[in-house]
């Protein structure tokens, strides 16, 4: 099944591939590779202390053979301190450690490199110090720390701020004692002490490869990878285990999580005329490590036992110990994948990566066993000016116009169409009179917010296909609302799908589930109207606020004017120019990657392409998680959300609102093809342009708008903008012409005076205004606010009152004979049955709509059974009984 999706997403890249006239080649090596000055020692060190403090980078101490190993020559230990300065072409060596010292574990800080344990020719240390650079007096400065609780060498530590994490490696001279253990220090509380850790779930190691980078949530962890450990063969020989194995620590959470092992490569390196041994049989591990970019990190180099070990596992003769591997690999973050990334220009091992002036350096290491090297590698991860302009996100003047244009467009629909309102009806139904094509355009758009267009490439950028899935699941609900939905609320002539629930259960219910409608909508218009005004304002330099004030302001002009007509005639105009933007931004990006080819292979080689995982796993996103859990997601708008059934109610009849839902379905899964093929094309461009992606914005959900206007043309960028722009106002005036619709009709006409003559229309366009300011002061008040996680939120909030909402429909439905008590009843366990999964469970939130879907059901058909059942007559009100004469018993 696997090959037939990957022979479908490669015919649909095949067919916009066609049409790009402007492919280049890829670059085959991509990494940027430089070599600094050369330490001021002829043979290089293994092990040195490696950090940065301020502006200088220092590499001190570690250990080399001045005597060739192969004639028999010791280890050498050295105390020697060299410092190199921006621009200098030469280390200053001016200072030495207060003792030789080697194969420490480092760490860099605000207050300078932490360097903690090492060994000597004599012994392992537990001892610790601050390594400082004085800027002002030009010389390295030294402070004791605490020490460790244990002895410790070949360990790794990393720092998060003033916090320093350690891991224990060996705890003697000897290789097969490992210490173990992981503590942390911090350099604001040196009373505390170091203080204990629980340990990654692998075995015990040394020489492990940490570096820190931030998780698909945004929260700085910490990453350990590979490493080794050491036994002896009953018959005294050396026995090496190399780990491949990976794990991530969250501070914040203290627990670790295991992460996909390095791949596993073939080697094909020949050794004194043996033949190449396959990397399944010699496990390579990685040397070190350090992040790149926003969701990458790099591990440099690496060892396997072959290098000490022949075929029968016997010690090699020195003389024809092979180098170490130069290979680069690349760890994804979001998507727990590896990729080949390149080569460096010598491969190197008891080192470390530091960042230091835009570039991650490797000062020196051991090229081969017991031969070291003075080189000094550095790799640029700094964007390198293109055609003498620095690459950057710019919005043109004729990107200022077209967006101008195009907003007052939106001015002028909902200025014409005001004087078509002449009533509530037609301001909340256009008169039933919307082409079926238009309505379905409008649902579709409805769903393609903004945050959507931005979000879904992200997605596959960060992730792969797997989530492609809800765009298949929205087959089973359209066909189960063109079957069984519309029939229903289009006979009853309904204006509010929950008119429908008051005539199938009761008052109380049709409040409740309008009431549930509403304060979702309100807490939602701050968020669709937030999130791309920051990303537009960082990617266009429009600020933030004047974003938010543009689109909340004409969006609440010209739907309190033109009513749903306007809503859904903007709405058939920003599909076209989103997915316009869409295709043309993937036809770009196809060319500029490389080429059909490219994209294909190396999209595929990084499993990219990759939809269904079939593990069991109630938290990851698995196969059967994402078909439930969107399953049950898409059921909840599209059966329970006036915005979405507003948009089929305002079709002149039945037979064209199911056409207007068709029309819909067949746009839903092409454009997902679109989408996420985006995604994965800007993945495969980035991932062969490192040094652009290193200048992307933080947020990947920006991803899009950034590429719009840093690679189209000037005027064709406004455009897409601007849809972007359309789309965020489109999400606010469904909102708003929907919560508008409820209130009138739901609560101020059913509740209200009867004897009172009330003008609904121009009550209906002053709380239009009324719900615009509100949405829009909210996404200014928002604005101020660490709002990262807001929108996951309002998503998990959806599931967790909406799925209780969906089953509340079904039950109306499908049942005949479930009550308003088992309604009600149903409704609230609903609910409270998805916040005790929310809060005492760690269950994907895919799955909280699900949850309170069958558990309103479960608990709506318990309760009505107890309760005696339903005893009125449904005739009209449940598809069974949909076409029996209304004076018929039910």
């Amino acid at each position: 099944m696997r090959a037939r999706w990957s022979k479908g997403l490669t015919l649909f890249l095949a067919l916009l591939g066609a049409a790009a006239g402007r492919a280049q080649e890829r670059d085959a090596s991509p990494l940027a590779f430089t070599l600094l000055p050369d330490l001021l020692d002829p043979l290089g060190f293994g092990g040195p202390l490696t950090g940065t403090h301020g502006e200088a980078l220092i590499v001190a101490g570690g250990a080399n053979f001045p005597t060739p190993l192969v004639d028999g020559g010791a280890k050498v230990w050295h105390d020697r301190i060299f410092v190199l300065l921006p621009g200098a072409d030469a280390w200053r060596n001016e200072q030495a450690l207060p003792r030789p010292v080697a194969y420490s574990a480092c760490a860099s800080t605000p207050k300078g490199v932490v360097v903690v344990g090492g060994s000597d020719a004599d012994a392992v240390y537990a001892d610790a110090f601050l390594m400082a650079w004085d800027s002002a007096e030009k010389r390295v400065v030294f402070e004791d720390l605490p020490e460790l609780p244990t002895v410790s060498a070949f360990g790794s530590a990393e720092a998060l701020g003033s916090v320093v994490y350690v891991f224990g490696g060996k705890s003697s001279k000897s290789e097969t004692d490992l210490a173990g253990g992981f503590w942390k220090l911090d350099l604001d509380r040196l009373d505390l002490g170091w203080v204990a850790l629980p340990e990654h779930p692998g075995p015990p190691r040394l020489k492990m490869v940490t570096a820190v980078q931030d998780d698909s949530e945004g929260q700085a962890c910490i990453y350990l990878f590979s490493g080794s450990q050491t036994s002896t063969s009953p018959e005294g020989d050396p026995r090496f285990e190399m780990f491949t194995d990976a794990y991530r620590y969250s501070p914040e959470a203290e627990s670790w999580t295991v992460l996909a092992s390095l791949p596993v490569l073939e080697d094909p390196r020949d050794l004194a005329g043996e033949e190449a041994f396959s990397a399944e049989r010699w496990p390579i591990n990685a040397a070190c490590a350090a992040p790149f970019g926003k969701s990458e990190i790099l591990t440099f180099s690496g060892s396997t036992g072959r290098y000490i070990l022949d075929e029968q596992g016997k010690v090699r003769d020195p003389r024809v110990r092979p180098a170490f591997a130069n290979r680069v690999l690349a760890y994804d973050v979001l998507a727990d994948r590896w990729r080949d990334a390149g080569e460096m220009p010598v491969g190197v091992v008891t080192t470390r990566a530091v960042q230091w002036q835009g570039q991650i350096v490797i000062a020196s290491g051991e090229v081969k066993p017991g031969i070291r090297t003075p080189r000094v590698q550095a790799l640029s991860v700094a964007q390198e000016p293109l055609a003498g302009e620095a690459l950057s996100a710019k919005f043109r003047t004729l990107d200022y116009i077209v967006l101008g244009l195009y907003l007052a467009l939106m001015l002028g629909v909902g200025a014409y169409f005001a004087r078509r309102s002449t009533s509530a009806e037609d301001f909340f139904l256009a008169g039933r009179n919307i082409p079926w094509w238009a309505a379905g355009l409008s649902v579709f758009g409805t769903q393609l917010s903004a945050i959507t267009f931005m979000a879904v490439p992200a997605t596959a950028y960060g992730s792969d296909w797997r989530r492609f899935v809800g765009s298949l699941m929205l087959v089973p609900v359209i066909v189960l609302v063109i079957y069984c939905f519309v029939p229903l609320f289009r006979r009853l002539e309904v204006t509010t799908a929950y008119e429908y629930l008051e005539a199938r259960f009761s008052l109380s219910v049709r409040l409740l589930s309008s009431a549930i409608f509403i304060l979702f909508q309100l807490g939602r218009m701050g968020i669709v109207l937030l999130l791309p005004a920051i990303a537009l304002s960082a990617v266009t330099g429009i600020d933030t606020y004047l974003c938010i004030g543009l689109m909340g302001l004409l969006a609440t002009a010209y739907t309190a004017m033109g009513g749903i007509e306007a809503v859904i005639w903007t709405d058939v105009l920003q599909v076209f120019v989103l997915i316009g933007g869409a295709l043309l931004c993937l036809i770009v990006t196809v060319a500029d990657a490389g080429g059909v080819g490219a994209v294909i292979e190396t999209a595929q080689a990084a499993g990219k392409l990759h939809i269904f995982d079939w593990r069991w796993s109630t938290t990851d996103m698995v196969a059967w998680v994402l078909i439930v859990g969107f399953a049950f997601t898409n059921l909840v708008p599209y059966t329970t959300d006036q915005t979405v059934i507003q948009r089929y109610l305002t079709t002149r009849d039945e037979k064209q609102a199911a056409k207007s839902m068709w029309l819909n379905l067949a746009m839903t899964i092409p454009t997902g093809l679109l989408f996420y093929g985006l995604g994965t094309a800007l993945w495969v461009y980035y991932m062969a342009h490192p040094a652009e992606q290193a200048l992307l914005p933080e947020k990947v959900d920006q991803l899009v708008p950034w590429f719009v206007v840093t690679h189209l043309p000037a005027g064709v960028a406004g455009v897409v903008v601007a849809g972007i722009f359309a789309a965020a106002m489109s999400s606010l005036d469904s909102s708003m012409n929907s919560i508008s619709a409820a209130v009138v009709n739901d609560f101020v006409v059913r509740l209200g005076d009867e004897t009172r003559t009330w003008d609904l229309l121009a009550l209906a366009r002053r709380l239009t205004c009324f719900l615009g300011f509100l949405g829009t002061g909210a996404a200014m008040v928002l604005a101020t606010y660490e709002i990262r996680f807001l929108f996951d939120f309002f998503q998990e909030i959806m599931g967790l009152f909406g799925g209780g909402l969906a089953g509340v429909f079904l039950l109306a439905v499908f049942s005949r004979t479930v009550n308003a008590k088992g309604a009600l009843a149903g409704l609230v366990a609903g609910s409270a049955a998805t916040l005790v999964i929310v809060f005492f469970t760690a269950t994907n939130f895919l799955l909280y709509a699900a949850v309170g879907t069958c558990t309103c059901v479960a608990v709506g058909q318990l309760v009505s059974c107890i309760t005696g059942g339903e005893t009125r007559n449904l005739a009209g009100l449940t598809l069974v009984t949909l076409k029996d004469p209304v004076d018929a018993p039910s």
